[in-house]
C-alpha cells in the first residue's frame, strides 16, 4: 500500500472527542469496524451536539463531516421510560439503518439502530445504557418487543403496518396513529386527564375477548420528538382483507352468504353493546374476513362459502371511533362514515345524541350494500342530497336489482333504516329476525314466522303482500361499491401520471 493511500486512510477514520462531564450516560454507539472507539452519549437536557467542531459535546471527524453534525435530544413515554431522538443538521446527511433523516429533520432511536454519519464519518450501533434489572421493572418500547415490517393500509388517522414479535415470532398489525402535539405550556393536569382517558380506552380494548372482534394484544406510547407522541396499538393481523373487497370482487353477495356473514356480526355488535360500546363506523371497510382454505372436496364447508373456502370467521375491525359511553347509554360527537351513518348523528337541529342505535342503523346500510352491491343513499340517487336522504329516511328497493331478492330480507332492512331511533330495531330485535331462518328458496315468509317483533310500526305489511320494488328514474344511476372502487383506482393512475 502506497504512503498516500495510507494517508488517506487515516485522514478519513473518523476519531471522536472524549468529553469530561458530570452526566450519566444514556446510550453508546459502538463503531461498526474493529478499530472504532465507542462512543458515549451523556444524559443532558439541553440536549448533545455531535461534529467535526471543538464546539461539539461529542467530536468526531470526517471529511464530510459537518461542524455541526446532528443533535441528540432526550424524550420521556407514558411510564417514565427516556429515549433518545437525533435531529439532522448536516449537509452530507445523517443516516439511520441506511435512510437518511434529512437535514432538520428527527426521528427516534431504538437499541439496535445503525447511524451513520454522512460517509467518512464512521458507522455505529445504538445502544441504550440501561440497567436490566431496573429495565425489568418498567414498560418497554414497541421497539424492544417487536420489529416493524412491511405498511398494509393508511388512513386519515392513522397507518397500519405488518410487524413481527421479537420474542415468539407471530406477525401482528400495528396501527401508528398520527402524532399528537404537544407544547411545554400544556396545562399539566390535562395532560395527565388526557393521559388517564387514553389509558382507560385502551384498557377496555385489550379486554375485549370475542371470535367476531379483531383481537387487541397491546399498546404503547412513544415520543417521535420533544413535543410530539403517537400511539401504536397492536392487533391480531388478519390475512384475507375486508368485506368491501369481497364485495367490490362479487359485485354483490348472495342471501345465503349474506346471511352467514352478517349473523357473525351481529354477534360481534351484541358483545360491544352489552359492553356498552358503540362502534360508531361500521361500514365493509371495517368488517374483516379470516378465511381457512378448502384444500379438499372431501371436506364440509362451515357455510354458504365459494367452492376454495372451508371457513370464514368475521371480524369487526378499527375502533378508530369507538367510544365507552357507560352509564349515560350516549355520546354526541359528530363522527362516522358519511353513507353509514345514522340520521341522529346528521340531525343538529336540537342537542345531538346517540346510542348503539347508531351502529343498528350503519348495519341496515351494510346490509342492503351487500344484497345490491350499492349503498341506500348517495349523490348519485340526489334529489334530494344524500344528506337529506339520510335524515327524511328516504330510500327505496330498485327494480331490477331486489326483484330476486326475498321480502323478509326487505322487511329486515326496513326495519333497520328506520329515522326514529326509539323505533328502530336493536341487536337481539335484528338477529331474530324471520329471515334468518329463511330458507333460499322460500321468498314469502310464512305466517308462523312473522312475529310482532318482526313486524315495523311504520314498515311495510310483510305478512300477505309483496314490498315494493322501484323504477329507477330514467335520468338516475346508482353508483356500485365496484363502480366506485375502479373510479378511485383510474383517478390515482391518472394523478400519479
Amino acid at each position: 500500500m502506497s504512503l498516500s493511500r495510507k494517508r488517506f486512510l487515516q485522514d478519513e477514520t473518523p476519531t471522536h472527542k472524549r468529553v469530561s462531564h458530570d452526566f450519566p450516560t444514556i446510550a453508546k454507539l459502538y463503531g461498526v469496524i474493529a478499530e472504532a472507539s465507542h462512543i458515549s452519549i451523556p444524559r443532558k437536557s439541553g440536549g448533545v451536539v455531535l461534529g467535526r467542531s471543538s464546539a461539539c459535546d461529542l467530536r468526531i471527524s470526517g471529511t464530510d463531516v459537518s461542524s455541526k453534525h446532528c443533535q441528540f435530544s432526550l424524550a420521556c413515554n407514558e411510564a417514565g421510560r427516556e429515549f433518545l431522538y437525533v435531529t439532522d443538521m448536516s449537509s452530507n446527511g445523517t443516516f439511520v439503518n441506511d435512510e437518511l433523516i434529512g437535514k432538520a429533520s428527527t426521528t427516534l432511536l431504538k437499541s439496535g439502530d445503525k447511524l451513520q454519519f454522512a460517509k467518512t464519518g464512521g458507522a455505529y450501533i445504538f445502544r441504550y445504557a440501561v440497567d436490566e434489572v431496573e429495565d425489568r421493572n418498567r414498560k418497554k418500547s414497541f421497539f424492544d418487543d417487536y420489529i416493524m415490517g412491511a405498511p398494509l393500509g393508511s388512513g386519515h388517522y392513522a397507518v397500519v403496518k405488518e410487524a413481527r414479535d421479537r420474542h415468539s415470532g407471530d406477525v401482528v398489525a400495528v396501527k401508528i396513529f398520527h402524532p399528537n402535539k404537544g407544547s411545554n405550556n400544556v396545562n399539566t393536569q390535562k395532560q395527565e386527564e388526557e393521559t388517564a382517558k387514553l389509558q382507560q380506552e385502551m384498557n377496555l380494548l385489550l379486554s375485549f375477548n370475542h371470535p367476531n372482534i379483531v383481537k387487541f394484544i397491546s399498546y404503547y406510547v412513544e415520543p417521535i420528538s420533544q413535543h410530539s407522541v403517537t400511539t401504536y396499538l397492536v392487533l391480531e393481523k388478519m390475512n384475507d382483507g375486508e368485506l368491501f373487497q369481497r364485495i367490490v370482487n362479487k359485485s354483490k353477495l348472495g342471501q345465503l352468504e349474506t346471511k352467514a356473514i352478517f349473523r357473525q356480526l351481529l354477534s360481534g355488535l351484541s358483545y360491544l353493546h352489552d359492553n356498552n360500546i358503540i362502534h360508531r363506523d361500521i361500514k365493509p371497510e371495517n368488517i374483516l374476513l379470516d378465511i381457512t382454505p378448502r384444500t379438499s372436496s372431501e371436506q364440509i364447508q362451515t357455510g354458504p362459502w365459494d367452492e376454495h373456502e372451508l371457513d370464514i370467521k368475521v371480524k369487526i375491525a378499527d375502533f378508530g371511533l369507538a367510544k365507552f359511553i357507560g352509564e349515560l347509554k350516549f355520546t354526541n360527537t359528530l363522527c362516522g362514515t358519511p353513507a353509514y351513518v345514522a340520521p341522529e348523528i346528521l340531525d343538529n337541529s336540537n342537542e345531538r345524541t346517540y346510542s348503539t342505535k347508531a351502529d343498528i342503523w350503519s348495519s341496515g346500510v351494510l346490509l342492503y350494500v351487500c344484497l345490491c352491491g350499492f349503498p341506500p343513499f348517495s349523490e348519485e340517487l340526489a334529489p334530494p342530497s344524500m344528506k337529506d336522504q339520510i335524515l327524511e329516511g328516504k330510500y327505496a328497493f330498485y327494480s331490477p336489482y331486489w326483484d330476486d331478492i326475498s321480502d323478509s330480507a326487505l322487511d329486515l332492512i326496513s326495519s333497520l333504516l328506520v329515522v326514529e331511533p326509539g323505533q328502530r330495531f336493536d341487536v337481539s330485535q335484528t338477529a331474530r329476525h324471520f329471515w334468518f331462518s329463511e330458507s333460499e328458496n322460500s321468498i314469502e315468509p310464512s305466517s308462523s314466522q312473522i312475529s310482532s317483533e318482526a313486524m315495523h310500526v311504520e314498515s311495510i305489511a310483510t305478512s300477505t303482500s309483496s314490498i315494493e320494488r322501484t323504477q329507477l328514474r330514467s335520468n338516475t344511476q346508482p353508483l356500485s361499491l365496484r363502480e366506485a372502487y375502479t373510479s378511485e383506482l383510474n383517478f390515482q393512475k391518472s394523478s400519479v401520471a
